[in-house]
C-alpha cells in the first residue's frame, strides 16, 4: 500500500513526537476518520428512511434505536473473554466487513421492494454487533500501538478528526440523501466500513502473542466482571456511563423525529445542525487537554456530562421559525462538545487502570454494565414519547442528564476523584 502518512506536511504542521507520525496510529486514525463519514450519512439516513419511507411512530423508531444497542447486552461478556484469547487486528477486520454487509442490505431491500422496519432494525443490529465487538477490539488494539501513556493524545486526535469528518459529513449526507433518497444514501456508510476495514488490515501488527488457556469461558468471563465491580473507579465509571448512555441514546431515537415533524426541518436543515454538532465536537476534542490541566480529567468528564444535559433541554426549547436552525445547531454544539470531552477521558482513564491481561474483558464487561439497559431505555422512552410527547420527553431527559453529572461528581470525590487515580496509574 502507497505510504500515505508521507503526503502529510509533517515538518510544518507536527510536532517531532506526534502519533500522527507513527504509520500504524495514522492508518487507524484514517480509518476512523473514514468511518465517520460514513456514519454521518447512516446517522442521517437511517432515521429518515424509518420516518420517510416507512412512515414510523415513536415507539418504532425506539425500537430502531433499541436494536443498534441490544447487541452490547448479548455479546459483551463473552467477547471479552474472546477478545483476550485471540489477536485484535484480525477481529476488527472482520467485523468491519460483516458492518458493510449489513448496511448494504438496506439499499438492496428497497431496490427490490423488500424494504421494511424489520430490515432496518436487523441490519442496525448487525451494526451494533460490530460496534460491540470490534469497537471493543479497536480500544484494545489501540492501547497496544500507542502505549497507555499516551492514551489521552491518541482519544482527542481521533475525536478531532472525527470532528472534522462529522463537519463534512453531514453535508454529504443531505446532498445524497436529496439526490440518492435516504435508503440508497446508506450504502455509503457501507462502502465506509469497508474501506476502514481494509486500512486496518494494512497495519504491521505490534500485538505480542495471545498466550494459550485452557481456562474455561466462564471462568474468565466471571474475572472480568469481577475485576470491575471490585474496582472503584470502574465501578463508578459503569454506573455513570449507563445513565450517559440511556440518555443519550433516547435523545437521538427522538431527535430526527421531532426535528422533522415539529420543526418542520428538511434532510438539508437537518444535516446544518448535525454539522455544528460536530463542530462542537471538534472544540472539545481540542480544548480537553486545557481542561484537563484546569480541573482534572474527572472534572472535565462531569463538565462534558453536564453540558450534555443543557443541550437536550436547549433542543427541546427551540422554536420553530426562521432561527430554529442556528438555535436547534447551537443546542446540538452543546450535546456533542459535551460527548467528546467526556468519552475521551473516560475512555483514556479506564484503559491506564487496566494491566494487560485483562483489557478486553475489562472493555467488553464496562460496556455490557454500561449499554445493557439502552435497548429497553430506548425503546421505554420512545413509547412515553408517543403517549406524553416528544417535547415534554426531550426535557425530561435533559433534567435526568444533569442529575446524572452531579450524582457522578459526587461519586467520583467520594472515591477520592483524581489523586486517587493518579495515583494507581503510577503503581
Amino acid at each position: 500500500m502507497y505510504r500515505i502518512w508521507r503526503l502529510l506536511p509533517s515538518d510544518r504542521w507536527l510536532s517531532a513526537d506526534s502519533l500522527l507520525r507513527n504509520p500504524g496510529f495514522l492508518r487507524v486514525w484514517l480509518a476512523a476518520t473514514v468511518a465517520v463519514l460514513g456514519e454521518s450519512v447512516s446517522h442521517l439516513a437511517l432515521p429518515l428512511t424509518a420516518v420517510q419511507v416507512l412512515n414510523a411512530s415513536a415507539g418504532e423508531m425506539g425500537l430502531l434505536f433499541a436494536a443498534g444497542t441490544l447487541p452490547f447486552a448479548l455479546f459483551s461478556l463473552p467477547a471479552g473473554v474472546w477478545l483476550d484469547r485471540r489477536r485484535k487486528q484480525a477481529i476488527i477486520v472482520t467485523f468491519e466487513i460483516l458492518g458493510s454487509v449489513a448496511l448494504a442490505s438496506v439499499p438492496i431491500a428497497y431496490y427490490f421492494g423488500h424494504l421494511s422496519m424489520t430490515v432496518l432494525c436487523a441490519a442496525n443490529f448487525l451494526v451494533g454487533s460490530c460496534f460491540s465487538v470490534g469497537g471493543s477490539a479497536a480500544q484494545v488494539f489501540l492501547t497496544g500501538l500507542v502505549g497507555r501513556a499516551r492514551l489521552v493524545e491518541a482519544n482527542s486526535l481521533q475525536a478531532s478528526a472525527n470532528s472534522l469528518a462529522g463537519l463534512t459529513g453531514p453535508v454529504l449526507a443531505g446532498l445524497l440523501v436529496a439526490a440518492l433518497g435516504a435508503p440508497v444514501a446508506v450504502a455509503v456508510d457501507a462502502a465506509a466500513f469497508l474501506i476502514a476495514g481494509l486500512l486496518i488490515a494494512s497495519v504491521r501488527s505490534t500485538e505480542q502473542p495471545v498466550p494459550e488457556t485452557t481456562r474455561p469461558v466462564l471462568h474468565d468471563l466471571v474475572e472480568g466482571l469481577r475485576f470491575v465491580w471490585q474496582h472503584p473507579l470502574l465501578r463508578t465509571f459503569a454506573a455513570m456511563a449507563a445513565m450517559c448512555i440511556v440518555l443519550f441514546d433516547g435523545f437521538m431515537a427522538l431527535y430526527v423525529l421531532h426535528a422533522t415533524r415539529d420543526l418542520q426541518f428538511a434532510a438539508g436543515q437537518i444535516a446544518m445542525v448535525n454539522a455544528l454538532g460536530a463542530t462542537g465536537a471538534l472544540v472539545g476534542a481540542v480544548i480537553v487537554h486545557s481542561a484537563n490541566r484546569r480541573i482534572g480529567k474527572s472534572g472535565a468528564i462531569v463538565l462534558g456530562f453536564a453540558a450534555t444535559g443543557t443541550g437536550f433541554l436547549l433542543y427541546a426549547l427551540v422554536p420553530a421559525g426562521t432561527w430554529a436552525v442556528p438555535l436547534a445547531g447551537a443546542a446540538m454544539f452543546l450535546v456533542e462538545g459535551g460527548m467528546t470531552a467526556y468519552t475521551v477521558n473516560y475512555l483514556a482513564m479506564r484503559q491506564e487502570v487496566t494491566p494487560d491481561a485483562m483489557l478486553g474483558r475489562m472493555t467488553t464487561t464496562m460496556r455490557f454494565l454500561s449499554v445493557s439497559g439502552a435497548p429497553v431505555g430506548s425503546a421505554v422512552i420512545g413509547q412515553a414519547a408517543g403517549t406524553f410527547g416528544l417535547v415534554p420527553m426531550i426535557v425530561v431527559l435533559g433534567l435526568a442528564a444533569l442529575a446524572a453529572a452531579a450524582w457522578s461528581h459526587r461519586r467520583l470525590v467520594r472515591s477520592g476523584g483524581e489523586l486517587r487515580f493518579d495515583r494507581r496509574a503510577r503503581d
